[in-house]
Parts: structure tokens; C-alpha cells; sequence
């Protein structure tokens, strides 16, 4: 199987195809402690999504990478940063491919980057904008992915992604 062929099969992929569980992932990272007394912080995911048409699909979601992400795009949003968060794509438990999405408006909606961050209009590969959409669908609160995307000025492009 190669990397697109993973990546379409996720991306053309339903909402109810996908199965979440909130158990350790045992996917670490190790950052600096800001608690004093504390010289490291262990952090990991903490959403386990398994692709119940096919088991040997899984997406790890919630280890944040930044809590600061601030780009003038975000400016059209109450408030204007968001987080970046890191999507895990695995196959039969090993990772296959990374990818960042920003949680918006105090984690209202999960929107993907866009290629451009100084003006609009936005681009976003098409492909990334479906990612982007499944994982605000699978994990994000009840609202509009579609308002919100069109809100801070992000348009579909037809740029390949990965």
C-alpha cells in the first residue's frame, strides 16, 4: 500500500466509520517542565481513532505543539490564535504520516493550515481541507467546519498533498 492509497482511503473515509477511545497511546513526547520542582513534562495524545471498516487504520489525536499559533488569518475569529495540534496517521500501529491542524476559537473547530498565511484568500490543498473536516467532524464540538473555514478566507486549491 502506498501513502496515497492510505491517505485516500482515510480522507474518503465517514464520521461513522471511525470509532474513538480515550486510552493512553503510549505515543510520548518529552518536553521541559514549566512546573517548578519539575525537570520534564511527559505529553501524548489523548484521542485513539480506529477506522472500524478496515482495524489495521488509526489516527492519534491531542498532543498540542504549540499553544501560541498566531497568523493574520485567525485575525476574523473572536479569539485570534489557536493551537496547533498534531494528527498521528498509523497502520497497523506504526506511524505512517504526521500532520498539523489548528484548533480555532477556543477549540470550536479544527481548520488545516493554509499554504499562504498573509493574505487571503487562503489556499488549502483540497485533500488536507477533507482531513481537516473528517478530524473536526470525528473530535471537534457541534459547529460549521464549512462557516469557519470560509470565515478566515481559506479556499480549496487544487495542490497535491502530502
Amino acid at each position: 500500500m502506498t501513502l496515497e492509497e492510505y491517505l485516500s482511503t482515510i480522507i474518503g473515509s465517514k464520521p461513522d466509520h471511525w470509532r474513538a477511545s480515550n486510552v493512553p497511546t503510549f505515543m510520548h513526547r518529552i518536553v521541559p517542565s514549566r512546573t517548578p520542582g519539575s525537570d520534564f513534562e511527559l505529553q501524548e495524545h489523548n484521542v485513539l481513532l480506529n477506522f472500524t471498516e478496515d482495524v489495521r487504520f488509526s489516527m492519534a489525536w491531542g498532543l498540542v505543539a504549540n499553544k501560541n499559533y498566531k497568523e493574520p488569518w485567525l485575525e476574523k475569529l473572536a479569539n485570534k490564535r489557536g493551537d496547533t495540534v498534531i494528527l498521528d496517521f498509523l497502520f497497523n500501529g506504526a506511524l505512517v504520516y504526521r500532520e498539523k491542524l489548528i484548533a480555532v476559537d477556543n477549540w470550536r473547530c479544527i481548520l488545516p493550515q493554509p499554504l499562504n498565511v498573509e493574505t487571503a484568500p487562503y489556499k488549502v490543498p483540497e485533500r488536507r481541507m477533507k482531513d481537516a473536516r473528517l478530524m473536526h467532524s470525528l473530535v471537534g464540538p457541534d459547529t460549521s467546519f464549512n462557516a469557519y473555514f470560509k470565515r478566515v478566507g481559506m479556499v480549496p486549491a487544487e495542490i497535491p498533498w502530502p
